[in-house]
C-alpha cells in the first residue's frame, strides 16, 4: 500500500491549490445544466473553473504581499505553509487564471464578462475586511454568502447565451443552494475547533458537529424534494430530476456514515461527481 501516501499528499496539494474548490463550481453549472435541460457548453465550464480556482487561490495567498490571515494559520497551518513557500508563483498563478477567465467570460457577453470582477471583489469583502468585520467571521452569513455567490456564478453562466425559462432557472437555482449552504456548514466542521478559540462562530461549533451533519442531511433532503416536486408540477423533466434528487443526497449521507478525519477536500469532491453520475444518466 506504498501508493497511499503520495496519494493522500497529491490529493491534499490539488486541495492547497483550490482545485477541487473549481471542480466543485463545475459540478454546480453542471448541476444548473441538467435541472434546466440545457446542452452543456465546454466554455462556459471552464470558465467557471478558472474564476472560482484563481479567486479561490487569490484569497489564500492574498491579493498584495501581507502576513497570512492568523484564523487560518490556525485552522489550516498545512496548506499555509504550502503556499507561504509558493507565494510569488502561486499570486502569478492566481492572476492568470483569472485574466484568462476574463478573456473566455468577454466572449460570453458583458454580464458574464462582470463575474471576474465581482468574483475578486467578493472575495476581498468576504474575508479581507478590517478585524472582526468579515463575512467569514459572522456566523451563518459566511455559508449564505458562499451558497449564493456560486448560485449566481452557475446561473448567469448557464443562462449567458442560452433558451431557459425563470421558472425552470428559478427552481434549479434555488436547489443548488441549498445543497451550497449544506456543502458550506459542512467544510467548517474541519475548522471548528480552530474557529472556537479564536471566537468565531460557526454551525459546528454552536449547533456541534452530530447536528451539523443532519442540518446538512435535511437541506440535501430538502434539495431533493424541491426537484421532485418541480417535477411532479411539470418544471422540470422526471427523467433529469430524480438523479439530481437522489446521488447528492446518497454522497453526503455516505460522507457521514464514513466519518473522514477531514470533510472539505471530499465535500468538494463528491458533489461534482454525484452531479456528473446524474449528468450521464
Amino acid at each position: 500500500m506504498y501508493f497511499i501516501a503520495p496519494l493522500r499528499n497529491a490529493t491534499e496539494a490539488l486541495g492547497h491549490l483550490a482545485v477541487w474548490a473549481g471542480l466543485y463550481a463545475v459540478g454546480c453549472v453542471v448541476f444548473v445544466f441538467v435541472a434546466t435541460g440545457e446542452p452543456m457548453r465546454g466554455r462556459v465550464i471552464a470558465i467557471a473553473f478558472l474564476v472560482t480556482t484563481g479567486t479561490y487561490l487569490l484569497d489564500r495567498v492574498g491579493p498584495w504581499p501581507a502576513w497570512p490571515d492568523r484564523a487560518d494559520v490556525a485552522s489550516v497551518p498545512r496548506r499555509v505553509r504550502f503556499l507561504r513557500r509558493r507565494v510569488p508563483r502561486i499570486r502569478s498563478i492566481a492572476l492568470g487564471l483569472l485574466v484568462v477567465g476574463l478573456a473566455m467570460a468577454a466572449s460570453e457577453g458583458l454580464l458574464v464578462a462582470l463575474l471576474v470582477p465581482a468574483s475578486v471583489a467578493g472575495m476581498l469583502a468576504y474575508s479581507h475586511g478590517p478585524g472582526q468585520s468579515r463575512i467569514k467571521d459572522f456566523l451563518l452569513l459566511k455559508n449564505v454568502a458562499v451558497a449564493t455567490s456560486l448560485v449566481a456564478l452557475a446561473c448567469v453562466l448557464v443562462a449567458a447565451n442560452s433558451s431557459w425559462e425563470v421558472s425552470t432557472l428559478a427552481i434549479a437555482g434555488g436547489t443548488l443552494w441549498l445543497h451550497v449552504l449544506a456543502g458550506a456548514m459542512l467544510c467548517d466542521i474541519d475548522d471548528a475547533v480552530a474557529d472556537a478559540r479564536r471566537g468565531t462562530r460557526t454551525i459546528p461549533n454552536v449547533l456541534g458537529e452530530a447536528k451539523t451533519w443532519w442540518t446538512a442531511e435535511v437541506l440535501t433532503f430538502a434539495a431533493g424534494l424541491l426537484l421532485v416536486l418541480a417535477a411532479a408540477g411539470g418544471l422540470v423533466a422526471w427523467s433529469l430530476a430524480w438523479p439530481l434528487a437522489i446521488l447528492p443526497l446518497v454522497a453526503v449521507v455516505s460522507l457521514h456514515i464514513a466519518r473522514p478525519n477531514r470533510v472539505r477536500n471530499l465535500v468538494d469532491l463528491l458533489f461534482p461527481v454525484s452531479v456528473l453520475l446524474a449528468a450521464c444518466y
